[in-house]
């Protein structure tokens, strides 16, 4: 009986189809703050940051020095042949100077534009975690 209490706490935590649309229009109408984040490559002892695990990567490093903290938040992606735009969950390091780094390193062809959350790790997880692929797809009202 726990695990099913355990599983539907889970399912209730998801938020629904409206509630992550009306997230996504929020990051839409916010795009003016994102930025191309600065690269960094980093390694602590025998560790070194994996591609496609951003959030580990960050987790990892900011737990290892606490001057660290983690960013999280969304990369934004036009695609001007489709109708929709795409946010993809990412997480980058926020520096001692207060510079927000990428450590994760990439094969893309680009940089994305990167939006902070605004958003607690407990909340910007809930909305993650609510999508399929960490993806948030928004059809822009003027399209």
């Amino acid at each position: 009986m726990r695990r099913r209490t355990i599983k539907l706490l889970c399912i209730s935590m998801k938020m629904n189809e409206i509630e992550l649309n009306l997230y996504a229009e929020s990051l839409f109408l916010r795009l003016d703050k994102a930025v191309l984040l600065k690269r960094a490559v980093i390694s602590g002892g025998d560790w070194e940051p994996q591609e496609k695990m951003c959030h580990h990567n960050v987790s990892f490093w900011c737990d290892s020095d606490e001057k660290y903290k983690p960013v999280r938040g969304w990369l934004y992606f036009d695609l001007p042949d489709l109708e929709y735009v795409k946010f993809v969950a990412h997480s980058a390091v926020l520096t001692p100077e207060n510079e927000i780094f990428d450590i994760t390193p990439s094969s893309a062809s680009q940089d994305y534009p990167f939006l902070p959350s605004g958003l607690s790790d407990e909340e910007f997880e809930k909305i993650a975690m609510s999508t399929e692929k960490g993806e948030l797809n928004y059809v822009p009202k003027n399209a």
